[in-house]
């Protein structure tokens, strides 16, 4: 599991090297990919991939170039609904928010998305797309209608009952970012998850509220960003790049 990789060609392929060369098999990424078709990331970590010999899948984030994700997956699989899993390049799958799927009998549930608390620093059309970026209530009903789940994937947390600290926001930017953490909550009880994993604050924790474990991820170039998860349990455990972070 990897938090936020921001288009971090570098710092991403190192990690995807590292994981693949300790037989790690699925690298998922939890949103703000980078997925800005003007960079070429996609591309890069489909190559990364292919040469370490893992699948990568990934959340869409609040930046993402939204409309042309999308397009590229109906493209790439057309007979496929919109809350499919599809293959966007050779080895990098896109998770639609919504989208159900299990591996190893362990049931998975992705719900990427949020809002951007740093839209004041970011470029319309370029690095911040407002429209499409934070989940909607059909694409949180979708995630519901799929049923249980035991791993639930997310870009920002669930109000599961406590508040991240440490970064004060406008009023007005408080009240969406706990809109979008609220209707989170309201799918993760539905679902009823043991492990909620997400990014988007840059922050890493581990927290347990009642019986689901909520994990927090740091971003790209940090020793917090990635966590390994053990199918078998279902726990997380810290993972970090051998050596000095590569900057991207």
């Amino acid at each position: 599991m990897v938090g936020d990789t921001h288009a971090n060609a570098v710092w991403t392929a190192s990690v995807i090297r590292a994981l693949g060369a300790e037989g790690v098999d699925v690298v998922v990424q939890l949103g703000d990919f980078g997925w800005w078709p003007q960079k070429g990331f996609a591309e890069h970590v489909s190559n990364a991939a292919a040469v370490a010999g893992v699948t990568v899948c990934f959340l869409d984030g609040n930046h993402e170039n939204h409309e042309h994700l999308r397009l590229q997956a109906s493209l790439r699989d057309p007979p496929g609904g919109p809350a499919d899993p599809v293959e966007v390049y050779p080895g990098l799958w896109y998770l639609p928010r919504g989208c159900a799927w299990e591996w190893h009998g362990v049931r998975f549930r992705a719900l990427g998305g949020a809002y951007s608390i740093d839209h004041r620093a970011r470029t319309p059309g370029y690095d911040l797309f407002p429209a499409e970026e934070a989940p909607s209530p059909a694409e949180a009903l979708r995630a519901v209608d799929a049923g249980p789940a035991d791993v639930m994937l997310c870009h920002d947390y669930p109000a599961l009952g406590y508040e991240l600290r440490g970064r004060t926001l406008p009023d007005a930017d408080a009240r969406a970012s706990a809109q979008v953490q609220s209707l989170l909550a309201q799918v993760a009880e539905a679902i009823r998850p043991k492990l909620v994993v997400h990014g988007h604050w840059h922050h890493a924790y581990t927290i347990k509220r009642d019986d689901t474990t909520v994990v927090g991820l740091d971003c790209d170039g940090t020793d917090q960003a990635v966590a390994l998860l053990d199918l078998d349990t279902l726990q997380t455990k810290d993972w970090s790049l051998p050596g000095p972070a590569p900057r991207g």
